[in-house]
């Protein structure tokens, strides 16, 4: 048999188990093994539960921060069911809203965030305000609701129904922050007068300014979340910053209690979703299950956006996480509020995103795609007895 020579040394120890005797590497039967010292034991394990925490509170650690993350894409045919009428499935196409996923931030995720570039890290009073994320939460119920009667209300009006509308007072859903409103006025608080005429509908909050100027000092009957007691609130008016001479708050809002007396059943299940910004999604969906035609013509649509009762589409959150994920999610056509077209395209990347001021807007959008005005029924339909 050939022999092979090696450099290596041979495994210790050896396959017999021991080292055979005389190896100088056996050492004594009788040569007490090393012990560990107290304070050797004690330092070791002090590091030992040191890393632990510290490994513990990277990863449960919750931080005064949020992190917003490209969330779902979902399709709104699945969740919408309209009864009283008739109805068309489509399946040319898909119209589909926008989520953005929100958690509070451990130090692990902030440093994740600081490496992917589609997630960004706010502070905790972005989100909550001065409320607790419980009372946070029950608010983005409250608006996820409101956009869905808004939605109902839009589409069936747009197929020619009457509609009738009652509230009881304007809820504030945002604030900007450069406006004297932002002293006095806080998300979750609802404006129930103006100079003391009664709000009931958003809308007329919006009309009861509108005949007011820039510089105006208006008084505001206001309640706050969950109250009956009214205080009094006087709030200098500003221009808009698209037309100074036009009076504004500085606020958005929608209809506290909205209720309306719909001639046909419409049904939206939005889950544990909350947030105003699926209205305008919601809205093509109604239409296009009430439509016999394609209303996206036959491609993937995604919006985001709130749909007003004047058919207006206001300004959302979360913008660039939610243009992340319709990119992701193979969409050929997005809609955003005409207020943040720049910060949408700025991650479009090849991604058609069109604005949208409006309803009619939305609908000239889908048109140019062989949708929109282009299918939907140029004469009103009569409300069914």
């Amino acid at each position: 048999m050939d022999t092979v020579e090696s450099t290596l040394p041979p495994p210790w120890p050896p396959a017999g188990g021991e080292p055979p005797a005389g190896d100088p590497r056996a050492g004594s039967a009788d040569e007490p093994r090393p012990k560990w010292s107290p304070r050797r034991k004690w330092v070791v394990g002090s590091l030992a539960v040191a890393v632990v925490g510290l490994l513990s509170g990277a990863v449960f650690w919750r931080l005064p921060y949020y992190t917003l993350s490209p969330g779902a894409v979902r399709d709104t045919e699945s969740f919408i069911a309209v009864e009283g009428t008739e109805t068309f499935v489509d399946d040319a196409g898909t119209i589909s809203y926008l989520t953005v996923s929100v958690k509070q931030a451990t130090p692990l995720e902030v440093l994740a965030a600081w490496i992917d570039p589609a997630v960004e890290v706010v502070e905790a009073e972005r989100i909550l305000g001065d409320q607790t994320p419980q009372e946070n939460r029950e608010l983005n119920l409250q608006l996820m609701a409101g956009s869905k009667d808004s939605a109902t209300y839009q589409a069936l009006s747009r197929m020619g129904y009457d509609i009738p509308t009652d509230g009881t007072g304007a809820v504030v859903a945002s604030v900007a922050d450069d406006v004297p409103a932002a002293a006095v006025l806080t998300r979750g608080d609802t404006i129930v007068s103006v100079d003391g005429e009664s709000v009931a509908l958003s809308d007329e909050l919006i009309d009861a300014l509108s005949t007011r100027s820039p510089g105006d000092v208006v008084e505001l009957g206001v309640q706050a979340l969950d109250s009956d007691d009214t205080r009094v609130e006087a709030v200098e008016l500003v221009g808009r910053p698209d037309d100074p001479s036009q009076p504004m708050l500085g606020i958005t809002t929608f209809t506290r209690d909205l209720s309306f007396d719909f001639p046909v059943d419409v049904t939206i299940d939005s889950g544990r979703v909350g947030g105003p910004s699926a209205g305008l999604a919601f809205t093509l969906g109604i239409l296009d299950a009430l439509t016999p035609d394609s209303v996206t013509g036959g491609t993937k649509v995604a919006t985001t956006g709130t749909m007003e009762l004047d058919g207006q589409v206001g300004p959302v959150g979360g913008v660039h996480q939610k243009v992340v994920a319709a990119r992701r999610a193979g969409v050929d056509l997005m809609m955003v509020p005409a207020a943040e077209i720049d910060e949408a395209r700025r991650y479009a990347d090849g991604l058609r995103v069109e604005p949208v001021e409006d309803l009619d807007d939305a609908l000239a959008v889908l048109a140019t795609v062989g949708g929109g005005d282009a299918v939907l029924p140029a004469e009103a339909v009569s409300t069914p007895s």
